[in-house]
C-alpha cells in the first residue's frame, strides 16, 4: 500500500470515547455548536512573542546590535521570492504547491519540496497535491512513498461501500475454494471458523454501533484485516490456488485496507497542531445502508490528555462531540452535530436546501422521545442552511489572508 511504520499516535488505545458520565451543560450554546471557527489560527500568545525583539537593551552597541522583528501579510510576491531563494523553478504548479504548504503550516524549504516531490512522483493534479501536503503535515512524508493511498478519499469518490459488498457477496464461493485446497491439511481446518468470523466482522462495519470493531478499535480492526489478506496470499502461493473467486477477494481486501489506512491516516493530528488550541477527530467512512454506493462520513472528537486530566481533578463528565455528515438526493448535504454531556443532549442540524431544514425541525419531538427511551434529555436542538466543510475538522488549514511573515535577524 505504499506505506509502512505509520504512527498511531492520533488513535488513542482501546478506540474512540463514546459518551457517559454524569450530567453537566456547557457553558454556552456557542460553546456546544462551535465548528472550529478559529482552524488554522496563531495562537494569540505566541503571535505577541513573535514579535517581541527581546529584553530592552541597555547601551547604544545594543541597540545598533538588535534588528526589529516585522509581521506581515504574505502574498504571491513573498511566495515567488522564497521560492526563487530556495533555487525552485517558479512553475504555476510550484507556485500553487508552495500556496497549499502556506496554509498547511509546512516550511517552504529545499526539504519540504524534495519530500513532497518525492511523493508526488510526477503527479500534478489537484487531489495529488492536497494528499503529499496533508501527509508531510502529519509527519507521515518519511513512511510513505504514493499519495494514492488518501487520493479517493479526498476527491470523496469512495470505495468502501463497493469492497464491503463484493466481499460479502464472494463469502460462500470463497469458503468452498478454501475447503477444497485444505481438504487435505486436517491442521489447517481451524482457519475456516477465523475466515467465517472475520467475515462477519466486516459486516459489521456497516453499522453505526459498539460492535463495529472499527469504529471501537480501528488499529486492531486494520491489523487483523492485514493479517488475512497476507495469511490469504502465503496459502495461494503454498497450494497453488488459481480461482478467479479467490483472487478477486484478495484484490477487494486489499482495496479495503488502502481505504481503511487512508481513514486513519486523516485521523492523524497535524504535526503543526497547536496542543490544546484546536479539536482533533477521529475520522469514518462507512457505507450508507439508505444508498447502495454512497458513504455516511463520521468524526468523533478526541479527548486530549490534558483535558482528560482537567476533567478528572474537577471531576466532570467529558464533553463528547459527534459529527456526522452525508449526502441525500432529496435532503442535499447534510451534518449533524451531537454534543454529550453525562445523559444531556445539544443537537445541530445543516442542511444545504431550505426545505431539508423546514423538514429536519418536523423530528425533534421524535429524536426527544427516542433520547428518553435511554434517559438521556434533549437540552437543545437547531438547524440552519449551511455547508459544513468536513475536511477542515481532518485537516485543518489557514485562509492566506492570515498566513503571516515573520522577518527578523537571529
Amino acid at each position: 500500500m505504499g506505506l509502512g511504520g505509520v504512527n498511531s499516535g492520533g488513535l488513542s488505545k482501546g478506540g474512540a470515547n463514546w459518551p457517559s458520565g454524569k450530567p453537566q451543560g456547557p457553558k454556552s450554546s456557542e460553546e456546544v455548536f462551535s465548528l472550529n471557527r478559529n482552524v488554522g489560527a496563531a495562537d494569540a500568545s505566541s503571535s505577541a512573542s513573535i514579535q517581541k525583539t527581546g529584553d530592552t537593551p541597555s547601551s547604544p552597541s545594543q541597540v545598533q546590535a538588535t534588528l526589529p522583528t516585522r509581521v506581515s501579510q504574505l502574498g504571491p510576491e513573498d511566495i515567488s521570492k522564497q521560492l526563487a531563494t530556495i533555487d525552485i523553478p517558479l512553475t504555476d504548479n510550484n507556485k500553487e504547491l508552495a500556496l497549499l504548504m502556506a496554509v498547511h503550516g509546512i516550511e517552504i524549504s529545499e526539504d519540504s519540496f524534495a519530500l513532497i516531490n518525492k511523493l508526488l512522483k510526477g503527479k500534478n493534479s489537484k487531489e495529488a497535491r492536497e494528499s503529499a501536503v496533508l501527509l508531510v503535515s502529519k509527519g507521515l512524508g518519511e513512511a510513505a512513498d504514493d499519495v494514492g493511498i488518501l487520493n479517493q478519499l479526498l476527491t470523496k469518490q469512495s470505495t468502501i461501500s463497493k469492497s464491503l459488498n463484493q466481499l460479502s457477496g464472494m463469502q460462500k464461493n470463497m469458503m468452498a475454494v478454501l475447503q477444497d485446497a485444505l481438504k487435505n491439511h486436517p491442521g489447517l481446518q481451524s482457519f475456516l471458523s477465523v475466515f467465517d468470523e472475520f467475515n462477519d466482522q466486516l459486516k459489521q462495519f456497516k453499522k453505526i454501533e459498539k460492535a463495529n470493531q472499527w469504529l471501537s478499535q480501528p488499529l486492531s480492526a486494520l491489523d487483523d484485516s492485514m493479517a488475512m489478506a497476507s495469511f490469504l496470499k502465503g496459502l495461494g502461493q503454498r497450494f497453488g490456488i488459481k480461482s478467479d473467486i479467490f483472487l478477486n477477494y484478495i484484490k477487494s481486501l486489499g482495496g479495503l485496507n488502502a481505504h481503511l489506512m487512508g481513514q486513519i491516516i486523516l485521523s492523524q493530528d497535524s504535526i503543526k497542531q497547536p496542543l490544546g488550541l484546536l479539536e482533533s477527530f477521529h475520522y469514518f467512512q462507512i457505507p450508507n445502508p439508505l444508498t447502495a454506493q454512497a458513504f455516511i462520513e463520521l468524526l468523533l472528537r478526541k479527548q486530549s490528555v490534558l483535558k482528560q486530566s482537567k476533567q478528572k481533578a474537577q471531576d466532570t463528565s467529558p464533553q463528547e462531540k459527534i459529527i456526522v455528515n452525508m449526502e441525500s438526493e432529496t435532503m442535499g448535504k447534510i451534518t449533524v452535530i451531537v454534543v454529550v454531556m453525562g445523559f444531556k443532549v445539544w443537537c445541530t442540524i445543516h442542511s444545504d436546501q431550505d426545505h431539508a431544514v423546514s423538514h429536519i425541525n418536523s423530528f425533534r419531538k421524535e429524536l426527544v422521545d427516542n433520547l428518553k427511551k435511554y434517559d438521556y434529555s434533549l437540552e437543545a436542538f437547531q438547524s440552519s442552511r449551511k455547508t459544513i466543510n468536513i475536511q477542515k475538522f481532518i485537516a485543518p488549514s489557514q485562509d492566506i489572508s492570515e498566513v503571516k511573515r515573520i522577518q527578523t535577524e537571529i
